[in-house]
C-alpha cells in the first residue's frame, strides 16, 4: 500500500523564522530515512511530504517502524496515511495528524468522506467547490455519483470524469520515485524595523529577488509574486505572469513592476519575493504552471 509519510516538529506552535538551507537539510535527512526502509519506493512531494510505495502485509506496522526510524534520526515527529490510491493516502494523512497513523481504503471510503463537504478533497480548491455546489453537489458521495454529462460540460470531458473518480478516492496507486522539480522558490523577511523609505523597499525587494534567483539555477522564470505585509498586520499579495525568461535584468524589471504597487506611506514589516518556474514538460504538453504559494 501507498504511504504518504508528512514529517513536522512538535510542538506546532512554535513559529520559527524561514530558514530555506535548514529546512532543505531537514528534508533530505527526512527522504533518505524513508528511502532505507525495506522495498520502499519513495515520491518526494515536497519538504515535508512524500508517498512511500510498499508492499506489506501489516501497513501499521511499516508505517510505525517509518516513524521510529525517521525520529531516531532526526528527533522529528511525522504522521503516516495508509492508503489504496495515492488520494486516499494523502487524506488519511491528515486523520492521522499529529504522530498517528490512519488507514482509509475503499472498504472505509464512504464512511468517512462520504458526508464530508468537497473541498475536504485533496485536488479541489474553493473555485471548484463553488462550481460543484452550483451543480448540487456538496458531499464527496454526491460527487462520486454526479451524472457524468453534467460533469464534463462543466469541466470539460477530461476533468469532469476526474473530478467524478477523485470523489471515489482516485484511482492511482503508482508512487513514482522520479525525482522532484520545484515550480518556485520563494523567500520572505520580517524585518526588525518597519521599512518606511521607497529607496529602501526597493533595496529590500532587489536583496530578495536575488536569492530566490540563485535557487532558480538559471531556470527559465514564467511568473512572480510579491508578498507584503504592512505595519500592523495586512498582508497582501501581487502577481504577474512573465514570459518564460532567464534574463535577470528582464525579471528585475518586472518584479520592480510589483514592488510598485506597493501602498505609498504605509510601513512594510514583511517582504517575500516568489519566482515560478518552467517545468521540464510544460512545453511539450501544453501545461499552463501552476501558481505557488507561500
Amino acid at each position: 500500500m501507498p504511504l504518504r509519510i508528512a514529517a513536522r516538529k512538535i510542538p506546532d506552535a512554535v513559529i520559527l523564522p524561514v530558514d530555506a538551507p535548514a529546512y532543505t537539510a531537514a528534508s533530505t535527512e527526512v527522504m533518505d530515512t524513508l528511502r532505507a526502509q525495506p522495498g520502499a519506493v519513495v515520491q518526494v512531494l515536497g519538504w515535508d511530504e512524500a508517498f512511500v510505495g510498499v508492499e506489506t502485509d501489516d501497513p501499521e506496522g511499516y508505517a510505525r517502524a517509518i516513524q521510529r526510524a525517521v525520529l531516531e534520526r532526526t528527533r522529528l515527529h511525522c504522521s503516516v496515511g495508509i492508503g489504496d490510491t495515492l488520494v486516499r493516502a494523502k487524506i488519511a494523512t491528515g486523520f492521522g495528524k499529529p504522530q498517528e497513523v490512519f488507514r482509509l481504503t475503499a472498504e472505509n471510503w464512504f464512511e468517512v468522506m462520504g458526508d464530508r463537504p468537497v473541498i475536504d478533497l485533496w485536488g479541489v480548491g474553493s473555485k471548484v467547490s463553488k462550481r460543484l455546489d452550483a451543480l448540487g453537489i456538496h458531499s464527496v458521495a454526491e460527487l462520486a455519483s454526479a451524472p457524468e454529462q453534467a460533469m464534463q460540460a462543466e469541466f470539460g470531458p477530461r476533468m469532469g470524469l476526474w473530478y467524478r473518480e477523485l470523489g471515489r478516492g482516485g484511482s492511482s496507486a503508482v508512487v513514482d520515485d522520479t525525482p522532484w522539480v520545484p515550480r518556485g522558490h520563494s523567500r520572505e523577511t520580517t524585518y526588525q524595523v518597519d521599512l518606511a523609505d521607497r529607496t529602501e523597499i526597493e533595496a529590500a525587494a532587489r536583496v530578495l529577488l536575488e536569492q530566490v534567483l540563485e535557487d532558480a539555477e538559471n531556470r527559465p522564470i514564467v511568473g512572480l509574486g510579491l508578498k507584503v505585509r504592512y505595519a500592523p498586520f495586512t498582508t497582501k499579495t501581487f502577481t504577474k505572469r512573465v514570459a518564460p525568461t532567464t534574463d535577470r535584468e528582464t525579471v528585475t524589471a518586472k518584479a520592480m513592476e510589483l514592488v510598485a504597487k506597493i501602498a505609498p506611506d504605509r510601513p512594510v514589516r514583511l517582504l517575500g519575493l516568489r519566482v515560478e518556474l518552467a517545468m521540464p514538460d510544460d512545453a511539450r504538453d501544453g501545461h499552463t504552471p501552476t501558481r505557488g504559494g507561500w
